[in-house]
C-alpha cells in the first residue's frame, strides 16, 4: 500500500475508524517523546560564546538480542460458541480463544479496554503481547496518518529512514522484548505484518497486512491470496431433521475441542451438495461462516502448504468461518498432502468424502454419517417442494417417494423443473404426475451415466418371444418391484424380514436370447432407467477395487432406484473356490458385496450369465427369481422374423418359416434382417429372401459357423 495513506479524517468513516486512530496517535505519541528526549540528551550544557548549538537527535539504539525474551503468542485456536445457541460472550477472549460475538469486524463500538474491538480481537485471537500490539499500530499509522513518516525519522534520527521499522520501535515503545521479531512469534507467524528485506531484520521497513489493516478499520473480506482455492458456502434453506441433528454433532465436536483435541470432524456419504449444507448448518450454529476447499487443490510442497494453513487460520479467526475439505479420490501425494494439511489445523475444520478415508491418528476426528432419510423424512420434502403444484397430491408424492431417495436440493430442482414445464405447456400429454416422474429420473440419473451404459426403454411384452412359464416369472418381478412400498412399508414386512429386500434376479441364457430386451421390458413397464453394468469392466485385478467400483454403481443407483442389469456375470460368479490364497478369499468377498447390495438394492437389480451351472449354489440361494431363456425353437424363431419384420418394409417372398430354419438366437435374427434390409435398399428392390442369405452368410461369418445345407434348404 502506498505510504500517506488514507488519514484519520478517512478512517474515521470506518466501523473502528475513530478508536484506531486515538489508538494510533497514542503510538505516534511516543514517538514524539522518543524524539524529544533523543535531542534532550544530545543538547550541549548553556554555555557562553562560542558554544555548540542544538546537536540533532541521535540514531535509535540498536536493539540488543534477548532483550525481554518473554514468550508471545500461541497457537490460534477460536473455539466455536455453544453449539445449539452462539451468544455473546460477557469478556475480552483470551489468547487463543475465538473473541466474544461483538467484538469482530463491523462492530463500531469500542471494547471494554477503550481501544478499538478490531485491534482487540487480532490481540486476544493471535495472543499478542502488549509490545506486539504496539508494533502493529505503528505499522498500520505508516497508512493511515500522513505525519508518521516525518515523525518516524525525526524518532530514528535519520532523514532517510521516515518509516516504521523494528529497531525503532524497539527504542521507542514500552515493553520490547525481541522475542516479538522471531519467526515464530504472532506479529511474522501470522503475517499481521511484512518486512520489505527480510535480510534487514532490524532496520527494514515494516508493513501492516493489507488484510489485516482491512480488518482493523472493520472491513471484512476474504484475503485475496486465498480466491480460487476456496469458495463461500451459503446458508441451506432449511433442512430435514436427520440433516440438522447430524449439523448438531459438528457443532458440538467443535466447541468440545481443546488441548489435545483439535476442531475437526469427519462427514461421509451423501453427494457433495448435501454434505455443504449439512456443514453451513453447523457453521451456523457455531457462529460462523463456511468456506470449502477440495483437497487435491492442496500444495504439494510443505513449505507452500504450511503458508497456506496459516494463511487459511488467519481467515478463520478474521471471519470468524470453519472449513469445508472436500477430499475425493487422492493419489499418494495427494493424499499425503491433506493428512499433513488437516494435522496442522488448529481451526473449525470438516474433513468430507463420499466413502470413509483412512485416518492417522494425527488426522482423526469424530466420524458423522450422512444419514439416510426415512419415508416421511423423503415426503415432507416432496410435499414442501411441490406444494401448489397442480395435479400433484399426496398419492402421487407417495409413489414418488417410494422409487426415488433424493437429497433436499435435488427434491427442490425437480420441482423447479415441474414448474417450468407447466409454464410451457408440457403437461398435455403426461400430466403434472408424469411431468414430476421424468424430473425424478432425470435427477436421479446423475453421476450413473459414466458407470454405465443407459438403455432408453422402448420394447414392449409383444416384443419379447418366450415361453408363459418366462414371462409369468417376468410379471411377477414387476409386481415385487411395484408393490415394494405397500408390502414393506404399508403391510410391515421391512419389520419383520429386515434383510434380503432387494428384488434380485438371474437371467441364465445363451447370447441374444432376449435377456437384455426381456430387463428392456420390464423398466418401460415400471418407468425406469434401465443401466448396463459390464461386470467384466467393474471387476479389477487389484484387492479392494472391485468393491470400490460397485459401491460407486449402488451409490449412485439408490437415488432413484434404477433397474440395474449386471452384464458378463460370469466375470465375477464361478465355483466358488477353495480359499487358497489372499486372492480366493478376497475373490470370494467380491461376490458376496455384490449379492450384499443387490439384497438391499431397493431398485431391481438382475444378473446375466451364459454359464448357469457354473454358479455357486449357496449365491444361487441369495437370488429371488431365476429365468432362464432357452434357446429359441424353430417356431419360436419364426415368430421372432414376423415380429422383427416392419409392416412398412417393403418385401418380397419372405417366408419366416424357411427363414426360421437358421439355428441362431433372437439377437443375430435382428442382424440378419437388418443387414439384408440394407442390402436391399442399396439395389433399390424389395427385401428378398437372396438379401437374407448374403446377411445370414455375414452373420456366421463373425459367429464362426458355417451355413449347412439344410439351413438354407428351399430359399432361392
Amino acid at each position: 500500500m502506498a505510504s500517506g495513506g488514507i488519514g484519520p479524517a478517512a478512517a474515521s468513516g470506518y466501523a473502528d475508524g475513530p478508536a484506531l486512530a486515538a489508538a494510533v496517535r497514542s503510538v505516534l505519541a511516543r514517538l514524539d517523546a522518543h524524539a524529544a528526549r533523543a535531542r534532550t540528551s544530545t543538547r550541549p550544557e548553556t554555555g557562553g560564546p562560542g558554544t555548540a548549538g542544538p546537536a540533532s537527535p541521535g540514531p535509535a539504539p540498536e536493539p540488543v538480542p534477548g532483550a525481554r525474551p518473554e514468550a508471545s503468542g500461541t497457537e490460534p485456536h477460536p473455539a466455536p460458541a455453544h453449539a445449539d445457541a452462539p451468544g455473546p460472550g460477557t469478556g475480552p477472549a483470551r489468547p487463543g480463544e475465538r473473541p466474544p460475538a461483538g467484538s469482530g469486524p463491523g462492530t463500531p463500538e469500542r471494547s471494554a479496554s477503550g481501544g478499538p474491538a478490531t485491534l482487540d480481537t487480532l490481540v486476544a485471537c493471535f495472543g499478542l503481547s502488549s509490545f506486539e500490539r504496539d508494533v502493529l499500530l505503528l505499522a498500520a499509522a505508516a497508512e493511515l496518518e500522513p505525519t508518521t513518516a516525518s515523525r518516524c525519522a525525526a524518532a530514528s534520527g535519520d532523514p532517510e529512514r521516515p518509516y516504521p521499522t523494528f529497531s525503532l520501535a524497539l527504542a521507542a515503545l514500552t515493553e520490547p522484548h525481541w522475542s516479538a521479531l522471531t519467526p515464530v512469534a504472532p506479529l511474522r507467524r501470522w503475517r499481521l505484518v511484512e518486512l520489505d528485506d527480510e535480510t534487514r531484520l532490524t532496520t527494514s521497513r515494516l508493513r501492516p497486512d493489507e488484510r489485516i489493516l482491512h480488518f482493523l478499520l472493520g472491513s471484512p473480506y476474504l484475503d485475496a491470496r486465498l480466491h480460487g482455492l476456496l469458495r463461500r458456502v451459503p446458508l441451506p434453506a432449511g433442512l430435514p431433521p436427520s440433516y440438522e441433528a447430524a449439523a448438531r454433532r459438528i457443532a458440538t465436536g467443535w466447541a468440545e475441542s481443546g488441548p489435545g483435541v483439535p476442531p475437526r470432524v469427519e462427514l461421509v456419504g451423501g453427494d457433495r451438495h448435501t454434505r455443504e449444507e449439512i456443514a453451513a448448518s453447523a457453521a451456523r450454529r457455531s457462529g460462523l461462516g463456511l468456506y470449502t476447499m477440495a483437497a487435491e487443490d492442496l500444495p504439494s510442497g510443505p513449505a507452500e502448504r504450511d503458508r497456506l494453513s496459516r494463511l487459511w487460520q488467519r481467515e478463520a479467526i478474521l471471519l470468524p468461518a470453519a472449513l469445508l475439505l472436500e477430499s475425493g479420490e487422492l493419489d499418494r501425494e495427494q493424499a499425503a498432502a491433506a493428512d499433513a494439511f488437516i494435522a496442522g489445523a488448529a481451526v473449525p475444520l470438516v474433513v468430507a468424502s463420499t466413502d470413509a478415508r483412512p485416518a492417522t491418528h494425527a488426522t482423526r476426528g469424530e466420524r458423522i454419517t450422512v444419514p439416510e432419510l426415512g419415508d416421511e423424512e423423503q415426503l415432507r420434502l416432496w410435499t414442501e417442494a411441490f406444494s401448489g403444484v397442480p395435479g400433484v397430491g399426496e398419492e402421487q408424492l407417495r409413489q414418488l417417494v417410494a422409487q426415488f431417495s433424493l437429497p433436499p436440493h435435488v427434491v427442490r430442482s425437480a420441482a423447479a423443473t415441474v414448474r417450468r414445464g407447466l409454464a410451457g405447456g408440457e403437461a398435455a400429454a403426461s400430466g403434472a404426475q408424469g411431468l414430476a416422474w421424468a424430473a425424478g429420473l432425470t435427477e436421479a440419473r446423475m453421476g450413473l451415466d459414466e458407470l454405465g451404459r443407459r438403455i432408453e426403454p422402448e420394447a414392449g411384452w409383444d416384443d419379447l418371444v418366450l415361453h408363459e412359464r418366462q414371462l409369468r416369472i417376468l410379471r411377477e418381478i414387476v409386481a415385487h418391484v411395484r408393490q415394494r412400498g405397500t408390502v414393506h412399508q404399508e403391510w410391515g414386512f421391512a419389520r419383520t424380514l429386515r434383510r434380503g429386500l432387494g428384488v434380485t434376479a438371474l437371467f441364465a441364457g445363451g447370447s441374444g436370447t432376449g435377456k437384455t430386451l426381456a430387463a428392456e421390458v420390464m423398466a418401460k413397464e415400471l418407468g425406469l432407467d434401465l443401466f448396463v453394468i459390464d461386470l467384466s469392466q467393474v471387476v479389477s485385478k487389484y484387492i479392494g477395487e472391485t468393491e470400490k467400483n460397485l459401491r460407486k454403481v449402488f451409490d449412485a443407483a439408490e437415488r432413484g432406484g434404477a433397474l440395474l442389469l449386471f452384464d458378463e456375470a460370469d466375470a465375477l460368479f464361478g465355483k466358488r473356490s477353495e480359499v487358497k490364497d489372499s486372492h480366493d478369499r478376497y475373490a470370494n468377498l467380491e461376490v458376496s458385496y455384490l449379492l450384499m447390495r443387490m439384497e438391499a438394492y431397493r431398485g431391481l437389480a438382475i444378473l446375466t450369465t451364459n454359464m448357469k451351472k457354473a454358479l455357486d449354489t449357496a449365491f444361487m440361494r441369495r437370488i429371488r427369481f431365476v429365468v432362464d431363456f432357452p434357446f429359441p425353437g424353430e417356431s419360436e424363431r419364426a415368430e421372432i422374423w414376423r415380429r422383427v419384420l416392419p409392416a412398412q418394409a417393403p418385401v418380397k417372398d419372405l417366408e419366416p418359416e424357411r427363414l426360421a430354419q437358421l439355428t441362431v438366437a433372437g439377437g443375430s435374427i435382428r442382424n440378419i434382417a437388418l443387414a439384408g434390409a440394407f442390402l436391399a435398399a442399396e439395389e433399390g428392390e424389395s427385401l428378398r429372401m437372396r438379401h437374407m442369405l448374403a446377411a445370414a452368410r455375414t452373420e456366421y461369418l463373425k459367429l464362426e459357423r458355417s451355413l449347412t445345407p439344410s439351413e438354407v434348404r428351399g430359399w432361392i
